[in-house]
């Protein structure tokens, strides 16, 4: 029996899966009640009652305009002056430490919840120098599904789910013999004759178990995770029949989030 791997015949992530688009947009966005995720907040300020907001003109806190009961502002850092505490809410404006106000922290589990719940989007997968799009359409509870952007002009359908603080996807190209015969052009490098690799695909197209897998943890940010892809390799017999498939070694990739 003879073992045919993607990894082992060198082929870099580009090679089956070049980049493409067809055009889909979803909002991407993290939202933490009416905030929504920037990089470098530490938490937020909600307004318990109307008060005013300040600028620091020199070393003296003037009030730049008041605000409404009921909004929510993003805080960016804290600054101690004479006695109160005062929060900085970006574009130099301060809110004053009070009983007008409310601060609440965002901290390393609320930033996990919250991800959990806002996995809908695009995003990017990176390998090297190499860039793939791909969309999360949907997301129900737990599960996942959207679509991966295979060459110029062909999406294949994604479903996965998240664990904790681990997303498993898994990309199948269910009875797209065009799409396998180009994942599994690499099996030339076996001497394996073009009419045999286009016999293989039409095999797979119909077993409906070729996936490839993608893997990522949305631990300490909202928008880049650290994670593995993995090909499928091929056992095949001597008549070059696909008698087992077994996800292959996993190539560390990076995810990012394209809000």
């Amino acid at each position: 029996m003879k073992h045919a791997s993607q990894m082992a015949a060198a082929i870099c992530l580009a090679a089956a899966i070049a980049l493409g688009g067809n055009g889909q947009t979803v909002d991407a966005a993290v939202q933490w009640g009416q905030v929504q995720w920037k990089q470098g907040m530490i938490g937020k300020v909600a307004i318990l009652r109307d008060t005013p907001l300040y600028r620091l003109n020199g070393a003296a806190w003037q009030t730049a305009m008041t605000v409404k009961q009921g909004r929510e502002y993003r805080v960016y850092s804290q600054k101690r002056a004479g006695g109160a505490v005062y929060y900085s809410l970006g574009g130099g404006l301060y809110a004053k430490q009070g009983d007008a106000i409310q601060y609440v922290p965002f901290t390393k589990d609320e930033l996990l919840a919250l991800v959990a719940r806002s996995l809908k989007g695009q995003y990017i997968l990176q390998a090297g120098n190499e860039s793939v799009p791909f969309v999360i359409e949907r997301q129900k509870g737990n599960r996942l599904f959207g679509w991966y952007l295979y060459g110029q002009n062909m999406s294949l359908p994604l479903e996965g789910r998240i664990d904790g603080a681990t997303v498993t996807l898994s990309i199948f190209f269910n009875d797209n013999a065009e799409a396998i015969a180009d994942s599994i052009s690499y099996l030339k490098a076996y001497n394996v004759p073009k009419e045999e690799i286009e016999k293989i695909a039409e095999q797979l197209a119909n077993s409906g178990d070729y996936a490839m897998q993608l893997q990522f943890s949305i631990t300490n940010s909202p928008e880049q995770f650290a994670g593995q892809f993995r090909f499928l390799d091929l056992y095949l017999n001597d008549r070059y029949d696909v008698v087992k498939m077994t996800l292959g070694q996993p190539m560390d990739v990076t995810v990012k989030k394209n809000d």
